[in-house]
């Protein structure tokens, strides 16, 4: 699967929630140190930071999030989620989304993992730094039957029918297009911008994710 499909059926029609989101303070809790399996590895450096470990957003559970489950943009017993970053080379990084069916962020709904391979660090844009990469991979699981059963419904209405099993993890090529970035890089936090192939953004768009 593409990152893009993922993106298309996850965010059509809920940008301006998840934007809402990813911007609130209340209803957080803190970043847990075990949140995904991906080994960190190497370093990519910023100016005068580096880049390297894993870094995971806070856990936001608000009334938007449940919103969304129950209109269908989400799985229905989503009502927490969380980004997480892992660097897993000097040249690569994996971008990680989390959906949680209770709302510590503990029993998790479905992840995707979005591997990023040929990762380059150009001009500095303000506080943000211009940055360039190839969407090699995507990883999808499903860790309950709701998951499932909406992850299923939503790429065969997309016209890439998929069979998923519960607990298993579906590895599949990326996009393989290069894409255009903002990163803001400090001592202990990443956020980044909404990649694209075409035009750089000028924002951010991630939550702000903080170093385990």
């Amino acid at each position: 699967m593409k990152k893009l499909l993922f993106w298309m059926v996850l965010i059509v029609g809920t940008v301006a929630l998840l934007g809402s989101c990813a911007k609130k303070e209340e209803s957080t809790t803190a970043a847990s140190t075990s949140v995904t399996s991906t080994t960190a590895s190497g370093s990519i450096t910023f100016g005068s930071e580096t880049l390297s470990g894993t870094y995971v957003s806070p856990c936001y559970s608000n009334a938007e999030v449940a919103a969304a489950a129950s209109a269908g943009y989400f799985p229905p017993d989503m009502l927490a989620m969380r980004d997480v970053l892992v660097v897993t080379s000097d040249t690569s990084i994996s971008e990680e989304s989390y959906g949680y069916s209770d709302t510590t962020c503990s029993t998790t709904s479905y992840y995707g993992k979005d591997g990023n391979t040929s990762f380059t660090v150009g001009d500095a844009s303000g506080d943000y730094y211009k940055v360039t990469y190839t969407e090699t991979t995507y990883k999808l699981l499903a860790g309950t039957a709701a998951a499932k059963t909406w992850w299923e419904a939503m790429y065969t209405a997309a016209g890439y029918p998929i069979d998923l099993t519960v607990g298993t993890e579906l590895s599949s090529t990326g996009s393989g297009k290069n894409e255009l970035n903002l990163f803001s890089v400090t001592s202990t936090t990443v956020q980044h911008g909404d990649d694209d192939n075409t035009t750089q953004p000028t924002a951010m768009d991630s939550q702000v994710m903080t170093k385990q």
